[in-house]
């Protein structure tokens, strides 16, 4: 049996880093995690929606693929457009919000909301909420300082190409919904 004993906060930022230190079957273990939210009991872990994934179609069925560079990797990752969910806003008002910065696309229709998901459970407490959505209009690339996006409108087709390339890098969300067309 695990118990959480206490939360410590060891660094902050956009991204805070916290310790979790927990009784393992009397034995002391300490997880370290990051968190957007601010965490002071066990209570806070994963207790609020943090992001979007939007999963979006076309009016004539191809897909809305983002390929962006991602610090992380030090490379460019293909996946669906993801944002955070302002502390003011509903899920569906930051997939309007993120859609139209990343990719310059109007939100037409909200098709489908599943429940929040656990999200790299190994290093975060973050609850993203996945939306099928139908999108129209001029896709723009967006060029900020931290964020290099470029859209990219891809037939079923395309996408199964894409898949079979051999170095592609793909967030797991974007590889698991794509594998199935």
């Amino acid at each position: 049996m695990k118990t959480l004993k206490s939360i410590r906060q060891v660094s902050g930022g956009f991204l805070k880093k916290y310790e979790l230190h927990y009784d393992s079957d009397g034995q002391p273990v300490c997880w370290e995690v990051i968190s957007l939210n601010d965490l002071k009991t066990e209570k806070d872990l994963a207790s609020r929606k943090t992001a979007v994934e939007i999963i979006a179609r076309f009016e004539d069925g191809d897909y809305l693929l983002c390929r962006e560079f991602r610090f992380a990797v030090n490379d460019y990752v293909w996946e669906f457009p993801t944002g955070v969910i302002d502390e003011d806003e509903t899920p569906e008002e930051a997939a309007k919000r993120e859609l139209i910065e990343e990719t310059g696309l109007e939100l037409v229709s909200i098709d489908r909301i599943l429940p929040p998901a656990c999200y790299s459970v190994g290093l975060c407490d973050e609850l993203i909420v996945p939306l099928f959505v139908t999108v129209r209009g001029e896709m723009k690339p967006c060029n900020e300082a931290y964020e290099e996006i470029r859209s990219h409108k891809m037939s079923v087709q395309q996408i199964r190409d894409l898949l079979k390339q051999e170095n592609v890098k793909i967030t797991e969300t974007c590889m698991l919904v794509l594998s199935q067309l």
